[in-house]
């Protein structure tokens, strides 16, 4: 409840900041809107998971993932623009590894989740907005643009899970298992975002863009020492302006 409270308080905040930034300069307009979409996640370095039976070093691959919020864009001109998307966001990684346990190999398919509440603030640089007129109303037309900026993060949970598979004793092993994992990781992320992307329409808009992101530091949690993580995705989402 504290999460959603706090994602709450700073998704309202950025809201007023930008309103307030449209109420105090003229010819400037605020536009709202809707984006969602999916992610590819990887960490930059090995993930590193300890407990009582075993201990672990694995190689980080791609993952899918997803994100999902609300857009808030301030336009400064029809080419230039300041955008915020408080949203969540699915980051992790997947690892397709043995191990040993007691002697034995075993074999994991696994993944870690994290689920974070995030704050991207881009500025987007845009091809010229509609010029043209048909029966004296705007004609709507596709415009591109690219996108850079940076972004905060708050973890909201993580989870490492998957199967083990082996055969220990001769016999076929497979294993279901999920660990909260919070504690591994710090609980604020940033970094740096770039993009490319482009929409169509007027004042109803519908647009896609691809974004790499990557965190400028180590995600991991200091105190825990088992290993230096550093999130980074590309992502692609679709957008409704309204």
């Amino acid at each position: 409840m504290n999460h959603l409270k706090l994602s709450s308080t700073i998704t309202a905040l950025v809201f007023f900041l930008l309103s307030g930034i449209q109420n105090n300069a003229t010819g400037q307009s605020m536009e709202f809107g809707i984006t969602g979409g999916l992610s590819m996640s990887s960490h930059l370095h090995h993930f590193r998971f300890t407990d009582a039976d075993v201990s672990l070093d694995l190689e980080p691959k791609l993952t899918m993932g997803y994100q999902a919020g609300v857009i808030a864009r301030n336009n400064f001109s029809n080419k230039l623009r300041l955008q915020a998307e408080p949203s969540f966001a699915m980051l992790g990684a997947r690892y397709e590894e043995s191990f040993t346990l007691r002697g034995s190999v075993f074999q994991t398919d696994s993944r870690t989740e994290l689920l974070y509440f995030q704050l991207p603030l881009v500025l987007q640089l845009s091809t010229a907005g509609p010029n043209e007129t048909v029966f004296g109303s705007p004609y709507a037309k596709t415009t591109y643009h690219i996108s850079g900026g940076v972004f905060g993060g708050y973890l909201l949970d993580a989870r490492f899970s998957g199967t083990n598979t082996g055969t220990p004793i001769g016999v076929p092993f497979e294993s279901d298992f999920s660990n909260d994992i919070v504690s591994q990781y710090s609980e604020y992320d940033g970094g740096a975002i770039l993009g490319l992307g482009f929409e169509h329409g007027n004042k109803r808009k519908i647009g896609f863009e691809t974004r790499a992101q990557f965190s400028v530091y180590d995600s991991g949690e200091p105190s825990q020492q088992l290993f230096e993580s550093q999130n980074m995705a590309v992502t692609f989402s679709v957008y409704f302006l309204l």
